[in-house]
């Protein structure tokens, strides 16, 4: 049923941004083991994502030039994810109707499909897989005194596969110890997570030197605690920004607009106030901590959002069966346009990867007819966003050449070679077929 729900992801012909098709290009090798591995060992890395680049690199060999295929796979391993998400729930004694529903609810949500639809976003999947695993094993009932140990073994095990896969996954271990806070207690809890969190602390005191120099120039990841607020705010907002495709520019938007969604955001977290504040708290600091990491950079990404997904979700299906039907009726209509929000999001998606599939396919046809540099504008100008993430950076496509061979550049006489139409076509303006 989820991956039903997320068809029109699995059926898309192309790509968003440059992320994947820079590993496309990368892994563009004649055989397996001319594969240009990632080390391991290289604490010095301002990206230290062994696991995700090196099982990245595979998946793009095989797969990404069959676009359907690697949609596929990253939905059903995100669909997997929803499933174990529904699972937990059952184990926290929620109903059956409500696991499932709160599994579909987190597939649908906006940052979640964005993430789905994306295969730039192998590491936030992989780092949700192992932290829901974790909390599988936390929740399970057993004899907590007999299988301690080795829970404890498993959560270390996991939370160092997390680390492998992204910087996201120190958000895991407070999140685990929610988890099994509202399983054993306090005390068991910090037993069973306190090993898991120690090897955190230690990774990010190695990995210090290389994340505490970031170039201020860079907007992505430079990072200053006064970002906290605004970064907050648009994290907050945006589920209920529809049909606003990216988190980014979510404060840009009018003040009625952001009202609505304000509103919407504040009806939910009094609907749980209403049940209990345990609930209210749980939600909203959850949220926080499974954000935490992001908070202090200079720009919001929707996929930074995918582990906060699935802990808002979680919450507010473990406090349904707590709440009186005006409550309920709350979550179900914000979490209705929420989810209206995802579905904008999984159509606009594919369409963006039908134009990328068309445009380089031109692209591709158009520099092996002339050796001659190529300039690309738009014949829409917002739709330059696009030309810049599938030309900048992206060395070459289906083994064609694009580094040093094509810029982009603003409409104007003459200054364009080629001009991408709305449905990716390459065309040639007059002044340049003259």
């Amino acid at each position: 049923m989820l991956l039903l729900l997320q068809l029109p992801l699995i059926f898309n012909p192309g790509y968003l941004s440059f992320d994947e098709l820079q590993w496309w290009a990368r892994a563009d090798v004649p055989a397996f083991a001319d594969l240009p591995w990632i080390a391991w060992t290289d604490l010095r890395a301002f990206q230290y994502r062994p696991l995700t680049f090196n099982l990245w690199l595979v998946l793009a060999h095989w797969l990404a030039g069959h676009a359907y295929a690697m949609h596929a796979l990253f939905v059903l391993l995100g669909t997997i994810n929803g499933l174990l998400l529904a699972a937990c729930l059952r184990m926290l004694d929620a109903g059956r109707t409500t696991a499932a529903a709160a599994g579909a609810a987190f597939v649908l949500s906006p940052y979640v499909a964005y993430t789905h639809g994306w295969t730039g976003t192998l590491g936030d999947l992989l780092v949700l897989l192992f932290g829901l695993l974790g909390a599988c094993a936390l929740l399970r009932r057993h004899d907590a005194a007999r299988h301690g140990r080795i829970i404890t073994l498993l959560l270390v095990l996991l939370v160092i596969l997390a680390l492998l896969a992204k910087e996201a996954a120190v958000a895991v271990p407070p999140l685990w110890l929610a988890v099994a806070a509202a399983r054993h207690g306090w005390r068991r809890a910090v037993a069973f997570v306190a090993p898991a969190g120690l090897v955190v602390i230690a990774c990010v005191a190695a990995r210090m030197p290389a994340l505490w120099l970031v170039d201020a120039g860079n907007e992505a990841y430079a990072w200053h605690l006064a970002n906290i607020p605004p970064r907050l705010a648009e994290y907050a907002l945006f589920p209920w920004l529809p049909p606003l495709f990216e988190v980014g520019p979510s404060l840009d938007k009018s003040a009625l607009r952001l009202g609505f969604a304000a509103l919407c955001h504040g009806a939910v977290v009094l609907a749980l106030l209403r049940t209990s504040w345990r609930h209210a708290a749980a939600w909203m600091l959850l949220g926080t901590i499974a954000l935490a990491p992001v908070l202090v950079l200079g720009r919001s990404f929707d996929h930074y959002a995918y582990l906060a997904s699935a802990a808002v979700v979680g919450v507010a299906a473990y406090a349904w069966r707590d709440c009186a039907r005006s409550a309920r009726l709350v979550l179900l209509i914000a979490g209705s346009i929420a989810c209206m929000h995802g579905v904008q999001i999984m159509l606009r998606m594919r369409e963006v990867g039908a134009i990328e599939q068309r445009f380089h396919a031109d692209l591709a046809a158009a520099l092996s007819r002339t050796g001659q540099p190529l300039r690309v504008g738009t014949a829409r100008a917002a739709d330059a966003w696009m030309v810049e993430r599938w030309v900048g950076n992206v060395p070459s496509y289906r083994g064609v050449v694009l580094a040093g061979r094509v810029t982009t550049g603003p409409a104007g006489p003459g200054a364009i070679t080629l001009t991408m139409q709305p449905d990716g076509a390459l065309t040639t303006p007059p002044a340049a077929a003259q």
